[in-house]
């Protein structure tokens, strides 16, 4: 609207110049004030109609350029909605997806939470039974242990009053030695501290003075280069005007390129990584071969009713231990002919070894996952339970590595046993040991993996030893298939951990441990017990209840992974085919424009040549700001005096520490073990019953305090499932796809603003040079003086006579009207002085377009001629 609107202004414009040419008086609305004006200048109607069809040109093009721009604009935002719709679309279907993998998570948490519970009920029944059982047989023997009241509280009071005594004598003991222990530090430091501070603010005011005189030499640097580049910029200016339009131009299509070169770039580097992680997948996936002849074997073997932990000797099975033979032979020379392939990422990443020797505990996890990879198909093929991994079967493992270790024993070390049934109630701890000697220790996560390859072979194919006696041991031990209940073979040890120790300086230099546990509270336990076996109800289960930090770790599918991979590279060359050729586009266009570039910036090289270097100088001064005044005013560095004193408060500081650690432990052990005592005393005080009443209150008690506690678990279960599930709720989905679905919709819209930015440059670009190409016309049409109004240069007309009779604004946008005066051919050079600095009276109409320069032109040409004006101000 604002465009065909300064297009009627200029065309006025015009008409009123013409009118003037005819007549040699016209009327006119752009100024309020009437003078007349000596000896008419000819020819400025020409000049006025020159600069008037410049600028008709200029509206008609910078219009035809709005109107492609915003054709192109409505065509790109159709097609971006319309691929983010079909985007949007496929974000709501994996979410769809999403939500029901969700409902199945807490499906099976409720699922857990009833088997929970109902194996709760069945251990409270049990020990309530033997509750009331021993209840029973200490009533019978109730005479021997009661006492009265009086002698109950006799014995409290006394206990009460022994303690006090003794706490309190610690107690002034403790704040004694500790108010020594600080007056002599006090004494000590508060000289020293002093002559610190005073040694340090010296120092302190030394550097000040130095970085102030290094900050007023860098100044000095940037100012006069600061000189240097204003001067080389004025010369670069008058040169500017004709590259600008062409470097927008270029530099947008070059912009173009580089955009579409890196996109192919980046894509073409994404597929090469996906191509190479799917070739590194294939290549390196290692499984066991296993003949047929092997699996029937064991299936048989578990079918066979036999005493437990027997094993698979010649003696016992003659047939098939021979048939195991051949098989375990068949199985070791195809494994070996397929061999053991490592990935290069598994290469080139180290793992770690504790100064123990033993590996750490993210490196234990990696070595067990890989364990159940190769062990897990052979136990399916069998039909044998899966091997499980969770944090507590880590940490077992990692205990029982620990503790061999440390006894130097690289075989079944049954103090590691041991100490491991202790600390986590197990029965048994299942172990196969695969030691080496003369091997250097493992080095990455390649070496790693190969160990637990050759160990897995080794051990599963054991039946082809050199005497062919071998008894199994370690295949029963994996397979799980060394079981007292044949009825119950298919569960059996249900959580692996595999732990690796190496040491240098005994024959055995590495060992590789498969450490397998029984999940106790399974139902195979429990009809086992039921049976009559003696199996602790207490294991690994129970410890799963203690939080994340025992939840179940997972095993990697390669089969998956493969499948991902297969389905990304097939979208990325996709992509890269569309990015190779939008390039080959975007590269055409850029040539066309270059080529124009090349012409304008001939001229342009010297000046900007020497404009770039004296930027360069001050870029360099001011990136080098801080560095220069730092290079010259050095580092502050402590005196002598300061180190010497820092380091005598230090070691009297840590003397201190030391004492008044040693203190607080004595006195904290020392006052724990008095609670102890007190604490047992008055129990075993208050223990005794005062009449068989009493007594029976008490055996009550236990039974209450059962009750409470099953309640107490019942409610955890429920609470641990409840949690679990919300937890499930409000986790937020890790959907990558969907992540790659918003990124691509982000892509479309930044390309759109891109887009709508650069069609915006272009367009102030034109309106640039048109303005340019303006002026320049009318300073060559007008070669008149120039004088400075408010600040800013004027354009002044004069007369035949010489006398200055109308000034006009120069070198300003000509969207804004300058202060514009008709001057009487008598008025002096004092009068146009004083109307020209009048910022308020005697302005043109605010058009807030270019018709002002022509209108301005007009007043101009009238006062030369003479013409009186006179009208109405009006309003646009």
């Amino acid at each position: 609207m604002s465009m065909k609107k300064g297009s009627h202004k200029i065309l006025k414009s015009v008409a009123l110049a013409g009118a003037l040419t005819a007549t040699g008086a016209v009327a006119t609305t752009a100024h309020a004030d009437t003078t007349k004006a000596s000896a008419p200048v000819q020819g400025v109607a020409s000049t006025d109609q020159q600069l008037t069809n410049l600028k008709s040109r200029q509206t008609a093009n910078e219009s035809a350029v709005a109107s492609s721009n915003a054709t192109t604009m409505s065509a790109a935002t159709t097609s971006a909605n319309s691929q983010i719709a079909d985007l949007n679309n496929q974000i709501k279907e994996r979410q769809a997806s999403d939500a029901v993998t969700q409902q199945n998570k807490i499906d099976q948490v409720n699922k857990d939470a009833q088997t929970a519970t109902n194996t709760e009920n069945s251990a409270y029944s049990s020990a309530f039974t033997k509750q009331v059982a021993a209840n029973d047989a200490e009533l019978k023997a109730a005479q021997a242990k009661v006492v009265t009241e009086q002698q109950k509280k006799q014995e409290t009071t006394q206990e009460n009053t022994d303690f006090q005594k003794q706490t309190d004598n610690l107690a002034t003991e403790h704040n004694s030695k500790l108010s020594k222990i600080n007056t002599d530090y006090q004494s000590q430091t508060d000289p020293i501290s002093q002559k610190l501070t005073e040694a340090k603010k010296a120092d302190q005011d030394h550097y000040n003075q130095k970085v102030a005189n290094a900050t007023k030499q860098v100044g000095d640097r940037i100012d006069d280069a600061n000189n240097t580049i204003n001067q080389a910029q004025k010369m670069v200016n008058d040169d500017q005007s004709d590259v600008n339009n062409k470097q927008n131009a270029d530099k947008t299509a070059q912009s173009d390129v580089q955009n579409k070169q890196s996109t192919l770039n980046n894509d073409q580097n994404t597929l090469k990584q996906v191509q190479q992680e799917f070739d590194d997948l294939k290549e390196t996936t290692n499984h066991i071969i296993v003949p047929q002849d092997y699996i029937d074997v064991w299936k048989e073997y578990v079918k066979i009713k036999k005493p437990n932990d027997q094993e698979l000797t010649v003696a016992k099975f003659p047939e098939l231990h021979s048939k195991n033979i051949k098989a375990c032979t068949e199985a070791k020379r195809l494994n070996k002919a397929a061999g053991f392939h490592a990935s290069s990422s598994d290469e080139n990443t180290p793992i770690t070894l504790t100064p123990e020797g033993t590996l750490s505990r993210e490196d234990t996890v990696k070595a067990t996952q890989y364990a159940v990879q190769l062990i897990n198909p052979v136990r399916k093929a069998i039909g044998t339970t899966q091997y499980r991994i969770t944090n507590a079967s880590i940490d077992i493992a990692m205990q029982v590595g620990q503790v061999n270790r440390a006894d130097n024993d690289w075989g079944h070390d049954m103090n590691a046993h041991q100490k491991a049934k202790d600390k986590w109630g197990l029965d048994t701890v299942g172990e196969s040991v695969y030691a080496t000697s003369g091997k250097t220790p493992y080095k990455t996560l390649a070496d790693l993996k190969h160990g637990v390859y050759d160990a897995v072979i080794d051990l599963l194919f054991e039946g082809n030893t050199d005497d062919g006696k071998s008894d199994n041991g370690h295949t029963t031990d994996l397979l799980n298939v060394r079981c007292a209940d044949p009825d119950s073979a298919l569960e059996g040890t249900d959580f692996l951990g595999v732990s690796y120790e190496n040491n240098q300086n005994i024959t055995w230099s590495t060992a590789i441990r498969f450490v397998s546990i029984v999940d106790g509270k399974s139902d195979r336990m429990q009809n086992l017990r039921k049976k009559g076996y003696r199996y602790k109800a207490g294991t690994l289960a129970d410890k799963s209840a203690q939080g994340s930090n025992y939840d179940q770790i997972a095993v990697p599918n390669p089969n998956e992974t493969a499948k991902k991979l297969q389905d990304q590279i097939s979208q990325l060359q996709a992509k890269v085919d569309d990015d190779i050729q939008n390039l080959n586009t975007s590269k055409g266009k850029a040539n066309v424009t270059t080529n124009a570039l090349k012409a304008a910036k001939d001229k342009l090289a010297n000046d900007e040549k020497a404009l770039t270097k004296a930027h360069d100088k001050l870029n360099n001064l001011k990136n080098n700001h801080d560095k220069m005044i730092h290079d010259i005013a050095g580092d502050p560095t402590p005196s002598q005096d300061v180190k010497n004193l820092q380091a005598q408060l230090n070691q009297i500081k840590s003397a201190y520490d030391n004492t008044v650690k040693s203190e607080n432990e004595r006195y904290e052990t020392k006052l724990n073990d008095l609670k102890k005592n007190h604490e047992a005393k008055l129990a075993e005080i208050a223990a005794q019953p005062t009449s068989l009443t009493e007594l029976q209150s008490q055996l009550q008690a236990k039974l209450d305090t059962l009750k409470a506690n099953h309640d107490a678990k019942l409610k955890q279960i429920t609470d641990d499932a409840n949690a679990k599930i919300e937890a499930i709720r409000n986790q937020k989905v890790d959907d990558s796809e969907i992540d790659k679905l918003q990124a691509q919709i982000d892509q479309i819209k930044s390309d759109l603003a891109k887009k709508q930015q650069e069609l915006d440059n272009q367009y102030q670009a034109l309106k640039t040079k048109n303005q340019a190409e303006y002026n320049a016309l009318a300073n060559k049409l007008n070669p008149s003086t120039k004088a400075v109004i408010n600040g800013s240069t004027q354009q002044v007309f004069t007369s035949r006579s010489g006398k200055v009779v109308y000034v006009i604004p120069g070198q300003q946008s000509l969207a804004t009207s300058g202060v514009v005066k008709t001057v009487s051919e008598q008025n002096n050079s004092d009068s146009l002085s004083k109307e020209s600095q009048s910022q308020n009276s005697n302005r043109l109409p605010q058009t807030g377009n270019q018709s002002s320069l022509a209108m301005v032109l007009l007043g101009a040409a009238a006062a030369m001629f003479g013409v009186g004006l006179a009208g109405k101000k009006k309003e646009y």
